[in-house]
């Protein structure tokens, strides 16, 4: 039996260590994050170790209590793992509420287990300690069903808010974890939700955290660095269609008379601003103190200045104030000749909007 249990559940037992570790001492995220992770590893472990006991109760020649506990503790286990894995991809972009309803298939399908204690509704075992599914027995398969279903819909959220690759992975998870519920639901193939739950989260944690690297700390914007090899890809496919340059004004006094926190603000919600109103294939880049750059490909040049003006128009809700140029390219033009016409227009515009001032 023992040889069983290691050749089924080694790899899910050294990939769920492993990443325990790994999270814990790699604090690239918020804590809350990072105890979210903890824990969906965590209850893969425990899944693997309530399983095995479950097999070796199931060697017994008679039914025991013990196995009845840990196949209620299984039954619990599989659609909460699934639905860790919704809430590490999308938590941040779901309301507390929305997470209490998402927790209620979980804590149905349990309660469903429970019976078990007392009837047969859920599953019992004969005098043969032989397994007993119940007219309630795939409550566990059918809460998996539904928060695979869920990320399903919530991926194709995150598809419409250009979170491509994001969705691409979470339709990855979605489909794996599917294959995974149908074997072990029909046809009886030992482990797979384990190892799948195991591996899912483990490839969630290397997406979110090469994901860090691309973007500005403070300001959630792509950084520098993804704003030059964004640039390359564009203009080697020809997609280019506009460079937008942006510069925050007066940020060192905002910075010298109400402090470095202030000038955080300042430049938070200028980007958020930004983002809201940013339609399918532009994309904004912090690539300096003040300085923002947007890379456009699938707006028409001709919508580029409608697009300005709509910008102008948001941020003019806001406190702060920022100056706006923006070009757009020609055939075989260089992209630095580009950017450089999008700054100078950007300057004229700063100078504009400080002889405005100067007038008031």
């Amino acid at each position: 039996m023992f040889h069983y249990f290691l050749q089924l559940n080694f790899a899910t037992i050294l990939i769920s260590f492993f990443m325990l570790i790994f999270v814990n001492v790699n604090p690239v995220f918020q804590r809350k994050v990072i105890r979210l992770f903890s824990i969906a590893i965590s209850s893969v472990l425990c899944l693997v170790i309530v399983d095995s006991i479950e097999y070796w109760c199931a060697t017994l020649p008679y039914p025991t209590m013990l196995r009845v506990a840990v196949s209620i503790i299984g039954y619990a286990l599989r659609p909460i793992n699934i639905c860790f894995v919704i809430l590490l991809s999308c938590g941040n972009r779901v309301s507390q509420k929305f997470k209490k309803f998402i927790a209620l298939p979980g804590i149905l399908n349990t309660l469903i287990a429970l019976t078990a204690l007392f009837s047969g509704v859920c599953f019992s075992y004969s005098d043969k300690n032989e397994f007993v599914r119940g007219p309630l027995g795939y409550s566990a398969f059918a809460a998996s069903g539904f928060y695979l279903i869920l990320l399903v819909i919530l991926t194709n959220k995150l598809y419409k808010m250009e979170h491509t690759y994001e969705s691409l992975t979470a339709i990855f998870i979605a489909v794996t974890n599917t294959i995974a519920v149908i074997l072990e639901a029909f046809f009886h193939y030992d482990g797979l939700i384990n190892t799948t739950g195991a591996v899912s989260i483990a490839f969630y944690y290397m997406y979110l955290t090469t994901q860090q690297f691309k973007r500005d700390p403070l300001t959630r914007a792509l950084n520098r660095r993804y704003f030059y090899l964004d640039a390359d890809h564009l203009m080697e496919s020809k997609c280019l269609t506009a460079v937008i340059s942006i510069d925050l004004n007066d940020l060192k006094r905002i910075n010298d008379e109400n402090g470095h926190a202030a000038g955080d603000t300042a430049l938070c919600t200028i980007v958020a601003c930004i983002q809201n109103i940013l339609p399918r294939g532009c994309h904004l880049y912090r690539t300096g103190g003040d300085e923002f750059m947007i890379l456009c490909s699938r707006v028409s040049k001709d919508d580029v200045p409608a697009l300005v003006d709509h910008m102008r128009r948001e941020l003019s809700k806001t406190l702060y104030c920022c100056a706006i140029g923006f070009a757009t390219p020609d055939a075989d033009e260089d992209f630095e000749h580009i950017c450089s016409i999008a700054d100078a227009a950007m300057y004229a515009n700063k100078k504009q909007l400080k002889g405005e001032d100067t007038i008031r």
